[in-house]
């Protein structure tokens, strides 16, 4: 039987540098000068360090952004509303957070011409925003606050195309009472829905 030895443990303090370097040169300096090189001289570390852990700029920004978002606050659970303004204000927070958001817009454009950039970026940060949002939806149905017949697919690219369209056309960004409006929104369609 052969045995395989596992390669080295990343230093967990050297992930730290590099991540909060990325995230302050992003902060000064803005998406489009941000690089590598950058990276590893506010670091202090080789760019072959950053390389071994993250394929691309692209995949290091990923985690920039996703960084702290693994402590966020839990649902209430309470229902529906509460449950939907929570998700809608963690989400407008983090992207009314200059660097963050920096971070996401350009994640966004530049994920529309690099192909492996766009299945990281849907599989870190959309599906798991969409997966959230779609068990609070489906919760709603069970309970009977929302109706049986909601597009739950339909509410999640409508919910997130307006978070997202704030982001990219527009010059205020997203506002903070978002999640407030979107929730209204809701319940007048459907208040509207349930006269009929």
């Amino acid at each position: 039987m052969v045995s395989v030895r596992a390669g080295r443990p990343r230093d967990q303090a050297v992930n730290r540098a590099i991540l909060d370097a990325a995230r302050d040169l992003i902060a000064e300096q803005g998406y489009g000068s941000f690089s590598i090189e950058a990276v590893a001289a506010r670091a202090s570390v080789a760019k072959q360090s950053i390389y071994r852990r993250w394929a691309s700029r692209g995949a290091l920004l990923i985690d920039v952004y996703m960084d702290g978002l693994e402590s966020a606050r839990p649902l209430p659970g309470t229902g529906f509303g509460p449950d939907f303004k929570a998700l809608m204000s963690q989400t407008v927070e983090r992207q009314r957070a200059g660097a963050y958001a920096n971070v996401l817009k350009g994640l966004m454009i530049e994920a529309q011409s690099d192909a492996d950039l766009r299945a990281l970026f849907i599989a870190k940060i959309v599906a798991p925003r969409r997966e959230t949002l779609r068990r609070v939806l489906v919760q709603g149905k069970e309970t009977g606050e929302l109706p049986d017949g909601l597009d739950v697919e339909m509410m999640l690219d409508m919910t997130f195309g307006a978070v997202w369209f704030y982001m990219i056309a527009t010059t205020e960004g997203i506002q903070s009472d978002f999640p407030e409006r979107a929730l209204g929104v809701f319940e007048t369609l459907m208040a509207a829905r349930s006269g009929d």
